[in-house]
């Protein structure tokens, strides 16, 4: 099996960096799967990159470990959120002038799409599998997380000028992250069968009311 070598691909720059990508995920996905069906320590390199069809050498062209691989489309995920989130916007386009809000809709959104989206579906339930057996992998996505965190701190920089619209806009991901994984572990529990995203919106207006009332508190 011919090793593959990003660097060397004569593809134009774009299509490059299509493939490259479609490289990285399969191998993620590959190992997600092999972590959900056998256990991480019985998954090796070698079975990673034999399932996603590429060579061991390859792997390391985009992984420095196989527990990198495993939570991979966990943090990607997030760093895709991230770039919507950053995305340049006009007056004319942007959902909400105010970060909270603009968070709350592109969060929405971002849902709407993957519930749509029968492969994102599949790796959230991976990943799921994956932690639920190795909860060691818990460290290893908080280290990727903590990456994806730190360049949303630059970007959020670049984006608002202003310390108190950074700071609504920390709060507004925050709480947009909080209340969808309220929401899954909802939906793991059974105690709904809604779907995420109409939950999720529930739970912004649930929150956006408790706020808002001003009867007094007991």
């Amino acid at each position: 099996m011919a090793t593959e070598d990003p660097s060397a691909d004569p593809a134009p720059a774009g299509l490059r960096e299509a493939k490259k990508a479609r490289t990285r995920s399969g191998l993620a996905r590959a190992a997600l799967q092999l972590v959900a069906e056998e256990g991480l320590h019985a998954t090796t390199v070698e079975a990673i990159a034999a399932r996603a069809d590429v060579s061991p050498r390859t792997f390391f062209n985009y992984f420095d470990s196989k527990d990198e691989a495993v939570v991979h489309l966990g943090a990607d995920r997030f760093r895709r959120l991230m770039l919507r989130l950053f995305a340049d916007t006009t007056e004319a386009t942007a959902p909400a002038a105010n970060p909270v809000l603009r968070i709350r809709d592109v969060m929405l959104d971002f849902l709407r799409e993957s519930e749509s989206d029968p492969d994102a579906s599949a790796d959230d339930d991976l990943v799921r599998e994956a932690l639920e057996r190795d909860p060691s992998l818990f460290g290893t996505l908080h280290t990727s997380m903590a990456a994806v965190g730190a360049e949303f701190e630059a970007a959020l920089t670049a984006h608002y000028a202003s310390v108190a619209d950074r700071d609504l806009a920390r709060v507004g991901l925050s709480v947009a992250l909080g209340l969808t994984q309220t929401a899954m572990q909802s939906a793991r529990a059974g105690l709904t069968d809604a779907p995420l995203t109409e939950l999720v919106a529930h739970y912004f207006d649930l929150l956006q009311t408790a706020f808002t009332d001003e009867r007094p508190l007991p």
